[in-house]
């Protein structure tokens, strides 16, 4: 039987450091506690509004009462245990999604859909149909060889770490992304305030 370490909110980057990069925030985030658009630090107890939301991608806040009603914490356990690959296995309950999504928030213009796990595929998956179209739609003009693949994007922005999301993330921390190939697509300067 394996024994688990008894790990504390104090100890918590001192164990990630031994074995992985642990430069995230200075904060040991409380699941249990945080609610809506609030946090907690597990360390310090100090709660947080949450202006991060995980680079939004938790834009609905932390422990949304109808996603944690006993039963949507064991059909989401369920699907966590699982992790179906949903564009070559299909289950019911990505049958319910769907439609439900279709019925309730899609546009009647819009009748096709791709779904991805996570900010930065979805960027990747975005900028492929993108390119795919361009191309195409040059080809069509009479273009005859390839045109229409760089990107242009924001200076200081974070779009992810896979792929070519890398090309478009020019973060303050060079060393998240100075080594990596990268395409030499156009960057302008992003408006912002500066406090």
């Amino acid at each position: 039987m394996t024994i688990m370490t008894r790990i504390t909110p104090q100890n918590v980057h001192e164990t990630l450091g031994k074995y992985m990069l642990a430069d995230g925030f200075d904060i040991v985030f409380d699941l249990d506690k945080s609610k809506g658009s609030y946090f907690y630090d597990m360390r310090t107890g100090k709660k947080y509004l949450d202006f991060f939301s995980f680079f939004a991608t938790a834009a609905v806040g932390f422990n949304h009462p109808k996603l944690t009603s006993p039963d949507m914490i064991q059909r989401l356990g369920k699907l966590a245990v699982n992790n179906i690959t949903n564009s070559d296995l299909y289950t019911i309950e990505m049958a319910e999604f769907v439609d439900t999504f279709f019925r309730v928030a899609v546009p009647s213009s819009m009748s096709h859909s791709f779904y991805v796990a996570g900010g930065a595929l979805g960027i990747e998956n975005a900028l492929k149909a993108s390119m795919d179209w361009k191309v195409r739609k040059n080809f069509a003009r009479g273009y005859r060889r390839e045109i229409g693949t760089k990107v242009l994007h924001f200076q200081d922005a974070f779009h992810g770490r896979s792929g070519y999301t890398m090309s478009l993330t020019n973060t303050a921390d060079p060393n998240k992304h100075k080594f990596f190939a990268k395409f030499d697509w156009p960057r302008i300067v992003n408006p912002k305030i500066t406090f």
